[in-house]
């Protein structure tokens, strides 16, 4: 009977250390598995990821007693993922390093780092700028997707709205054009992106003066008219425009509106005399139109330089017979 109790107290004995030991065991795996993450963290930070990672599910099977063995893995994680997903970037790997930067910002706000959160967030857009970039020529609807992610995401990314705006013009769309290059000089000027805003700006110009030179050849007036004024609303100084577009002026009889287009031309004229003529000589036309004689005849004799002074010269003297 003695002997039979004693094998039992053995056996229940057995039982009770067997949680104990075993917890042990588990507390010493996952300390073991901190420990291989934080010799891998530089060498290898895929692998070190994997380590803490088997070491923050060991201490949820432990519970309590290993809370700060999984505190310490948690804290390691967000920049493990940030690290990796860089290598993509430096490697210009645009997708992968995407996908590697919201895993980031996901580890970063499940352990709350915002250092990291804040990062992977503002890399995102950009990423989506760059992959839209590389894609202009080959995919352009494709790289179409991938800017509207990025301006969504970040809406003050100035040049994602400015490369919009070259495909839409590449695309011969310009309603989409106007639309994203008008808001890139929004954005820009309100986020002290000037450079880019005024990059819009001069697209603009350059695009509307292109337009209304083409109108004028095939004599479309009415499409030249709308596209110079649509270059001067964007900031145009050049002489050219305001003197063609005063050329349209006289030739609607819209003499008054005429001459103040046609000094705005000369003021923006950077040439001399010879290249003033023209526009002198058209205000000569404006001011015959308007029955100002006097003012005529002074624009005329300003208009007595190269290929303008024989027909100046007419104006003064056997037109309006001027003093």
């Amino acid at each position: 009977m003695r002997k039979y109790k004693q094998r039992f107290w053995i056996i229940v004995l057995a039982f009770l250390l067997v949680p104990f030991f075993g917890i042990s065991q588990t507390n010493n795996d996952a300390i073991a598995a901190y420990n291989e993450g934080a010799q891998l963290i530089i060498s290898d930070p895929a692998n070190a990821i994997k380590a803490f990672d088997k070491c923050i599910n060991l201490c949820d099977a432990i519970g309590a007693d290993a809370d700060e063995t999984r505190i310490l893995a948690e804290t390691k994680l967000p920049g493990l993922h940030y690290k990796i997903a860089m290598e993509s970037y430096k490697q210009k790997k645009w997708e992968e390093a995407i996908e590697r930067f919201k895993k980031a910002g996901e580890i970063a706000d499940k352990y709350n780092n915002s250092n990291i959160l804040a990062k992977a967030n503002k890399a995102i857009p950009q990423l989506y700028m760059t992959l839209g970039n590389s894609q202009m020529k080959q995919n352009p609807q494709e790289a179409l997707k991938n800017l509207n992610k990025a301006t969504e995401m970040n809406p003050a990314l100035t040049k994602a709205f400015l490369a919009k705006g070259l495909i839409y013009k590449n695309l011969d769309d310009e309603a989409n054009m106007k639309a994203s290059l008008v808001k890139t000089i929004e954005v820009g000027f309100a986020h002290n992106d000037t450079k880019t805003a005024n990059q819009a700006e001069q697209m603009l110009r350059n695009f509307y003066f292109n337009k209304a030179v083409k109108a004028l050849q095939v004599e479309n007036i009415t499409e030249a008219e709308a596209s110079f004024k649509s270059a001067i609303e964007f900031g145009s100084k050049e002489s050219m425009v305001y003197y063609q577009l005063g050329k349209i002026y006289n030739a609607k009889k819209q003499y008054e509106i005429a001459v103040q287009t046609l000094k705005r031309a000369v003021g923006f004229e950077k040439g001399g005399d010879e290249e003033k003529a023209k526009i002198f000589y058209e205000m000569g036309n404006s001011y015959l139109g308007l029955g100002k004689n006097s003012e005529a005849c002074n624009a005329y004799k300003k208009a007595l330089f190269g290929e303008y002074a024989e027909g100046a010269k007419y104006q003064i003297e056997e037109v309006l017979k001027c003093n």
